[in-house]
């Protein structure tokens, strides 16, 4: 697969969109397409079904809706489909039928155990990149219960097939020493409150996108102080850091007139 789509990236807001649904539960298409249009100015890249798009809690049926959705009303934007599994044969399932419906680009986690070695890591995002589909790499701790470690992350990012880095570890001193050691793709912060800590960073992925992507882009090419309290401010009005932050961005985008409800993904039941 071409990396062209990918050139872009750099320097740009990556939106991480909410997954409209109706009350049924079903991918509302049509606000989709509007959330899309709403952002598309002031964004590089889309990326449905990651977290803020509640990708770990989808149906297989919601996930393909969401990401065909997205790859239908992308008007040339990249598409990087979230996936967020718990194991790897699970993952690379998930991988090629993004790539089937059309996506550009995944992004995945490790997978979700906490206590997964660095090595056994290092095997699954190369299995993952044995699929030909570009891979952009999640750090997160919160779902996968892992962190990645620094070297870890500059062996991954070496690896053909890997597009950059969204480094949301929640550590601005780990993500400034991750950006100078020069890991050769674009790393992108993933914290709205931590952007103008992370340093030198090479774009921004994160949920307040869905409401004021050109207030992030404006951090993101100005890091001082006045826009980040701008920022912090849009945060603590939207609950962007919430446990359920995805909930009440929906909430916000319901009040817009921009989705139609503010349904989220029904939590799994516990097995008997």
């Amino acid at each position: 697969m071409s990396m062209r789509p990918f050139e872009g990236l750099r320097g740009g807001v990556i939106v991480p969109l909410v997954t409209p649904l109706d009350a049924a539960g079903e991918v509302a298409v049509a606000d989709v397409a509007h959330l899309i249009g709403s952002v598309r100015d002031h964004v590089t890249a889309l990326m449905p079904t990651l977290s803020s798009g509640e990708g770990w809690l989808l149906t297989e049926r919601q996930w393909t809706a969401m990401v065909a959705a997205t790859v239908r009303h992308a008007a040339g934007l990249p598409v990087i489909a979230g996936v967020q599994l718990p194991d790897t044969e699970a993952v690379v399932r998930r991988v090629r039928a993004a790539a089937g419906l059309g996506a550009d680009a995944v992004a995945v986690t490790t997978p979700f155990r906490a206590g997964v070695s660095q090595k056994r890591i290092v095997e699954h995002f190369r299995t993952v990149l044995a699929t030909g589909v570009p891979v952009l790499l999640y750090n997160e701790v919160a779902l996968s219960g892992n962190h990645v470690e620094r070297d870890t992350l500059l062996q991954l990012a070496r690896l053909p097939g890997v597009i950059g880095i969204k480094e949301s570890s929640g550590d601005p001193a780990f993500t400034r020493d991750l950006v100078a050691a020069e890991p050769g793709v674009p790393v992108f912060e993933g914290w709205e409150n931590l952007l103008s800590q992370a340093g030198g960073v090479h774009g921004f992925i994160g949920p307040l996108a869905n409401l004021e992507p050109a207030l992030c882009a404006d951090l993101l090419r100005e890091p001082v102080a006045h826009r980040q309290h701008a920022v912090d401010a849009a945060c603590d009005a939207y609950g962007i850091l919430r446990d359920d932050w995805y909930r009440w961005v929906k909430h916000e985008l319901v009040a817009r007139g921009i989705i139609g409800t503010a349904t989220t993904a029904a939590q799994p039941k516990a097995a008997p």
